[in-house]
């Protein structure tokens, strides 16, 4: 067999080095040949993770693992409570249902050597990723993309509907890879490769059955779902090496004051602020912190700060990532690594299946423009504003805004003020860019979606959407790698599976009870959490590049030099005059709108130079 794929393992007990991260990222040589999986099949794991090799006489397997019910796993295979041998036990048992017992994050690859069979997995959720490729010679995956380039059928250049992907939602929504000739296997998926032929199948996904229950017992249950979560991620874990994320948040602080309960003893939790004050919540992770009795770490990101991780940040991600959050992300994850942690524990998730996001609330604020009656709404309402001119920032201009967007069918309504570059492309985007790319595209993969949730009400169609795109394709890939490049591992009790599920049978009301966000979690945990917590504001403006760009010489340099620059790989897509009217709109703009869209396109620049190109650096 030619293996092309070298296959970075280490023991679940060492640690993660920066160096040993990067160059594992870039791990492909035709000498290896660790893992003999099968005629034509390559494997190569590339993550940061806990990775073993499990082999016997019938089978083989790679995995990287970050589970959190390996104990439940050890009873039923009679094994120590470690993962070494645990999936090849489970198999041998139940066969490839085993995955249905996994709890947590993980991927793996296992070769039944019997039924010259591979199977790949990963987890529900999209903690842990595979990429794959397939021609009628070879099959290949890895858990990064940059590990499969140079293969044939897989070209090192971006595929222009995978860019317009990007341009509009800021990162690859899955399977999409931004390679020609590569996809992703989606969270809750499973691929069957034999004798050439692949099937890629759900094997768990989602369910929103509401079943009838009294709100003081939901509220009691959720409290004990969450609590019983919290003590499943701790499992296995050295307190003095673990710590939290926390924000100030309902979340971040409701996980920090379960782990206070659960171990009984003092938390180490790290927070991030911002001197620009409207971006700054420290006040909030202090109350928590108190309220608590955590060991508080904080730091506070300079703009000079934020300018040295970019180049760290664009060699990390080797698909183009714009979630400008990964700033304050990398320098909490680093900041807890300094403070001699392994491991952090992060409230991802806790929006999407409380109701916490604002999305929900402003959704329901124009869906009530259809409870009036719908020919009042097109004889009189819709007539008269549209027979008005363009009212601009008055009233009416607003009533104008306000109407249309209400008739806009979800799921693209709560999407409308996102998709930028769809919306604009008139005159942002080259035409020839857009007659290669797919312009529907990203409303496709809403719509599929949307379709596909097994929901009745209209607010679990939009969890159901938030879970694959805002948690699957994008918060998950921002914590871990950069959690991977600090060194260090991370777990989301709020995405444990029977978790999940038991919110999917709560009433959707409970959630978001009229414009209330949140309103069962806040209930299950008003004894728990400070009232200052509970009472906080949703935290609207994330992280102050834009400022940055308008007030800091480096990062003002950096995005001028780099997106108007003459040889800049973007000019392929945009109109000549794209850019600088881009500049012209944000320096005009006091909201961070236009200056979150220049970082976007910088970090699909400086991705290609960096990632397609010989030119390395910025």
């Amino acid at each position: 067999m030619k293996v092309i794929g070298g296959l970075a393992l280490r023991d679940s007990r060492q640690q993660v080095t920066t160096q040993m991260f990067r160059s594992m990222t870039h791990a492909v040589s035709p000498t290896l040949d660790p893992l003999a999986i099968g005629k034509g099949a390559v494997g190569v794991f590339t993550t940061g993770g806990p990775q073993s090799l499990e082999s016997d006489d019938c089978v083989l397997i790679t995995e990287d693992l970050e589970l959190t019910n390996v104990e439940e796993l050890a009873a039923l295979t009679g094994l120590p409570g470690t993962f070494q041998g645990l999936l090849g036990a489970l198999y041998s048992q139940e066969g490839w249902k085993f995955i249905d017992r996994l709890q947590g994050g993980f991927a793996f690859a296992l070769w039944d050597k019997r039924k010259r069979q591979l199977l790949l997995a990963v987890d529900r959720f999209g903690i842990k990723r595979l990429y794959y490729t397939i021609d009628p010679s070879r099959f290949a995956f890895a858990s990064r993309p940059s590990a499969l380039l140079g293969l044939e059928g897989v070209t090192r250049s971006a595929d222009p509907t995978a860019v317009f992907h990007y341009l509009n939602f800021g990162f690859l929504p899955s399977p999409m890879s931004i390679f020609s000739g590569l996809r992703r296997l989606p969270p809750g998926h499973l691929l069957i490769w034999r004798d050439g032929q692949i099937t890629v199948e759900t094997y768990w996904d989602l369910s929103y059955p509401e079943q009838p229950i009294r709100v003081s017992e939901a509220s009691a249950m959720a409290a004990q779902a969450v609590e019983e979560a919290v003590k499943r991620t701790l499992w296995g874990i050295s307190p003095k090496e673990t710590g939290a994320f926390l924000s100030g948040g309902t979340d971040s602080s409701t996980l920090v004051g379960l782990m206070t309960k659960t171990s009984g003893r003092e938390i180490n939790a790290f927070s991030i602020g911002f001197k620009e004050e409207p971006f700054n919540e420290l006040k909030y992770a202090e109350v928590a912190a108190r309220h608590f009795g955590a060991a508080h770490y904080q730091k506070i990101v300079t703009p000079d700060d934020a300018f040295e991780t970019i180049p760290l940040l664009v060699e990390a991600y080797d698909e183009p990532y714009g979630n400008n959050a990964i700033i304050p992300t990398y320098c909490c994850v680093k900041l807890a690594r300094e403070c001699g942690m392994t491991l952090l524990v992060a409230g991802d998730g806790g929006d999407e299946i409380f109701g916490g996001n604002e999305r929900y609330r402003t959704d329901r604020i124009f869906a009530r423009y259809h409870l009036v009656p719908a020919a009042i709404r097109h004889h009189l309402v819709e007539p008269l504003l549209g027979a008005l001119p363009d009212g601009g920032g008055s009233i009416v201009g607003k009533a104008q805004r306000y109407v249309r967007r209400a008739n806009v069918p979800n799921p693209l309504r709560v999407y409308s003020y996102e998709f930028f570059a769809k919306q604009e492309a008139s005159w942002l985007l080259a035409p020839e860019f857009l007659r290669t790319a797919s312009i529907e595209a990203p409303d496709q993969v809403l719509r599929a979606h949307y379709d596909r949730a097994n929901a009745t009400s209209e607010l679990n169609r939009l969890l159901y959407l938030d879970m694959k795109l805002t948690i699957g394709d994008n918060d998950l890939l921002k914590v871990t790698r950069t959690a991977e490049l600090a060194g260090l591992a991370v777990r989301f009790p709020m995405l444990d599976e029977r978790l999940v599920e038991l919110t999917g049978r709560l009433p959707a009301h409970y959630k978001v009870k009229g414009l209330e966000k949140r309103y069962l979690f806040k209930r299950a945990f008003a004894q728990l959490l400070p009232k200052e917590i509970l009472r906080k504001p949703k935290h609207g403006f994330g992280v102050p590049v834009s400022l940055w760009l308008k007030s800091h010489k480096k990062f003002r340099e950096l995005f001028h030099d780099t997106l108007l620059s003459a040889s800049a790989w973007t000019r392929d897509y945009f109109e000549p005059n794209a850019m600088p009217e881009l500049f012209r709109l944000h320096a005009n703009d006091p909201t961070p709108y236009y200056g979150d869209q220049l970082w976007t396109f910088l970090m699909l620049e400086l991705w290609q130079r960096h990632h397609l190109s010989a030119r390395a650096g910025i």
